[in-house]
């Protein structure tokens, strides 16, 4: 019996040439054609034109021609980008173009031995959990070919780029003088900052790490800190006001401060909320995932909007804008996105967005974060990914869950939340968030606090206490 498809939180991923494969790949995109003309679908839009984009990884492109092949031969009207592109190009296309859907060939920030399928939703975002499984219920129930299909290679990027343009002060961040070094980590949003802040202007960017290098220079393509050495040594050897970076397919965003200290998500989210609210450009409330900073409901406060606390995952933060609740959303692992332009995460336009903030703000960078921290504090932040076997780590959470700790950290915890994982909270200095993967024997340990020793003492006390429970089980 052929297993089911095992879509994450955002689409299909796989090892190249262990359970990724072309037949593979053929499965979820056949599927997905079946979901887009089947009588079950009720999403609006024309389900007969699909774009399909990819980034840069090995076969991505190779893969998006074969998926355009086979949906044509089904009789879709197939609009292939002529090259890599952000994913969110994608979305845009799918809402620009009133579709049903999009399809971007991708493993996202995943190592460079894997890659995978995400479908974008009419909505112009990430499909839902139920149209995933929708999908999932398409696979193998065989389509038959129809006449008129069509693959029209063409270029996506150049419209998509223009639209993220067109949501920001372009002429303020021109004129700033910002010398900004920008790391596309070898993915698929290579020179377009650059591209659209174009050249002759006060404001400069120089890029690293574009060309195309389906190993990524031998670094994951997420824009966390162990990742980001190239941009670390570029920043120590030549001065710039700020770093940003993207990953493999553009839709997350890293900062570094020109001093080369990450400037973690949290901090980049709380900015640009303040910045925008006080600009009048969004309205509503924020959004931010149950791992994210603290940081964030003081600057909600601060504005006075709702704070919207979400399970850890974009799309959670999606439907929130979709329903028309919160002007901006973002996650810690980078991923923000603003109801002006797509319930979706896009790192190009969030590095567009911090530049402008700078702009208009009239102060450097590094003043602007100094101020931050003037007006609502520092936290320091950690994670830890412990991998063990699944039932170890499910015996550490299930303890946890019945007997929560009084003191962690020496630190008396003050309640305990559910939401995505277990938090542990301290009252408003801090917390301390254990999550299992949902695909992978893997938890997740996630620790904020205003004092930087105690986010070690927690993460080192929570490996302790789960090294204890392993050995309690191999007795």
């Amino acid at each position: 019996m052929t297993s089911r498809i095992p879509f994450g939180t955002d689409g299909w991923r796989a090892r190249i040439g262990r359970d990724l494969t072309f037949d593979s790949t053929a499965r979820v995109v056949d599927a997905i054609a079946t979901w887009s003309t089947s009588p079950a679908n009720t999403d609006p839009g024309d389900g007969g034109t699909l774009p399909i984009v990819h980034d840069t990884r090995f076969l991505s492109r190779e893969l998006a021609a074969e998926s355009a092949t086979r949906l044509a031969a089904k009789g879709f009207r197939v609009l292939l980008s002529d090259g890599p592109v952000p994913t969110p190009c994608a979305s845009w296309h799918v809402k620009e173009r009133g579709l049903r859907g999009g399809v971007a060939i991708t493993a996202s920030h995943n190592p460079p031995e894997w890659n995978g399928v995400k479908y974008k939703s009419w909505f112009g975002g990430s499909a839902t959990a139920a149209t995933y499984d929708a999908i999932a219920d398409c696979a193998d129930i065989p389509l038959a070919d129809r006449p008129g299909g069509a693959v029209e290679r063409t270029d996506l990027l150049s419209p998509y780029a223009a639209a993220i343009a067109a949501c920001v002060d372009l002429d303020a961040i021109r004129r700033a003088g910002l010398k900004v070094l920008w790391d596309p980590m070898h993915g698929a949003a290579g020179g377009l900052l650059a591209s659209i802040l174009g050249e002759g202007h006060p404001t400069r960017v120089t890029t690293i790490r574009a060309e195309v290098n389906p190993s990524f220079g031998g670094v994951h393509p997420e824009p966390i800190p162990e990742h980001l050495g190239a941009t670390v040594a570029r920043l120590r050897s030549e001065p710039f006001d700020l770093a940003l970076a993207s990953d493999g397919d553009g839709d997350r965003l890293g900062v570094l401060a020109p001093d080369s200290t990450f400037v973690t998500p949290h901090r980049v989210l709380a900015l640009l909320a303040e910045s925008l609210a006080s600009r009048g450009r969004i309205g509503g409330g924020i959004a931010k995932t149950f791992s994210t900073s603290l940081l964030v409901d003081r600057v909600a406060s601060r504005l006075g909007v709702p704070l919207h606390v979400t399970p850890i995952g974009f799309k959670w933060i999606a439907e929130k804008m979709r329903s028309g609740e919160v002007g901006i959303g973002g996650e810690e692992s980078g991923g923000l996105g603003v109801s002006f332009f797509l319930p979706e995460r896009d790192g190009v336009l969030s590095a567009l967005l911090v530049l402008e903030a700078v702009a208009h703000s009239g102060l450097s960078f590094s003043a602007l974060l100094a101020r931050q921290e003037r007006e609502h504090g520092s936290f320091s932040y950690g994670r830890r990914d412990v991998r063990l076997e699944m039932p170890v780590l499910k015996a550490f959470v299930d303890a946890l869950l019945a007997a929560p700790p009084a003191l962690r950290g020496g630190a008396r915890v003050t309640a305990v939340e559910t939401l995505d994982g277990v938090k542990l909270q301290f009252g408003d200095r801090g917390w301390l968030l254990h999550r299992l993967s949902g695909t992978e024997p893997i938890l997740r340990v996630y620790a904020e606090h205003e004092d930087p020793e105690m986010v070690r003492k927690l993460l080192a006390e929570t490996i302790d206490a789960i090294a204890a429970v392993q050995a309690s089980m191999s007795t």
